[in-house]
């Protein structure tokens, strides 16, 4: 058990599915994710909508959200023919920054993840990929370019992010990354 100092609080890691989030869990997610056509989403229409995902919160003791990350299990990566089940980081954010928090919701959702044998890879635009190195990850400098996503049946490259970055992944799926390349992409796939 980590030891704390005088008057510092422990903060609570939960891990719930989107049918398990309480409408007011909901309404902090989406005004903290600030992602405008998601804004007005229903409770109901939350729920289906990331049915496949799960949610890992740090809360206060008040049970006020500190941190959220969404772990998306409805996506795969094709690497030299074969399709890997590797889940997705993605709704990272912390509700205050600076706080150390999105350092300590990491760790959780790692160790979490690991304890059950799931790998998981996130993206980020470079200038955040030290934050991530800091936090211990291991980072893919500019391998996003080696990814390749289906939109309107042709395969593009998506161009939001910069960096891969290995949250939970096995050396043998390592290595497959650090192989990337224009003659070796990766293809995500989303089910």
């Amino acid at each position: 058990m980590p030891r704390l100092s005088k008057g510092e609080i422990m903060n609570d890691y939960l891990v719930k599915n989107a049918s398990e989030l309480t409408e007011a869990e909901i309404k902090t997610i989406l005004e903290n994710w600030d992602v405008e056509e998601w804004k007005r989403l229903e409770p109901g229409d939350f729920k289906r909508k990331f049915e496949k995902s799960e949610f890992h919160l740090l809360t206060d003791p008040g049970l006020n959200i500190l941190c959220i990350a969404r772990i998306n299990f409805h996506f795969k990566v094709q690497i030299n023919e074969i399709v890997y089940p590797i889940a997705e980081l993605v709704g990272f954010v912390a509700t205050e920054i600076l706080k150390g928090y999105g350092k300590e919701l990491l760790g959780h959702v790692s160790g979490n993840l690991k304890s059950r044998n799931i790998e998981a890879i996130g993206f980020c635009r470079n200038k955040f990929s030290k934050f991530y190195e800091f936090s211990g990850f291991k980072i893919f400098y500019y391998k996003v370019k080696y990814l390749r996503e289906r939109r309107n049946e042709s395969w593009y490259i998506p161009v939001e992010d910069d960096d891969i970055i290995s949250l939970t992944l096995n050396d043998n799926t390592i290595q497959l990354f650090e192989n990337l390349n224009e003659t070796n992409p990766a293809y995500l796939l989303f089910e």
